[in-house]
């Protein structure tokens, strides 16, 4: 069964009935593989910098966060005393 199964799926002609590819073909196959390649480093190079960007993004909200925090803590203490000044 598990036999039968395997040649039934098999539709693409046999490696010995391949057609022969021109030298032209070849190049353009070696070509895309090249590109393809090449892109596929750009994507790793591009994901190992994209998070150290992020990471320093959010270390400058973090401060950022941080400094509004004082302003409101001093605003929020300034407050009372300017209410019982009037």
């Amino acid at each position: 069964m598990a036999f039968t199964a395997q040649s039934q799926a098999q539709t693409g002609p046999s490696p010995s009935e391949s057609t022969n590819l021109s030298r032209a073909d070849i190049r353009e196959l070696i070509d895309a593989t090249k590109a393809a390649a090449k892109a596929s480093r750009e994507n790793v190079d591009y994901n190992r910098v994209i998070p150290d960007i992020l990471t320093q993004i959010l270390a400058k909200l973090d401060k950022f966060e941080d400094k509004l925090d004082k302003v409101e803590n001093s605003i929020k203490r300034t407050q009372p005393t300017r209410a019982t000044a009037r």
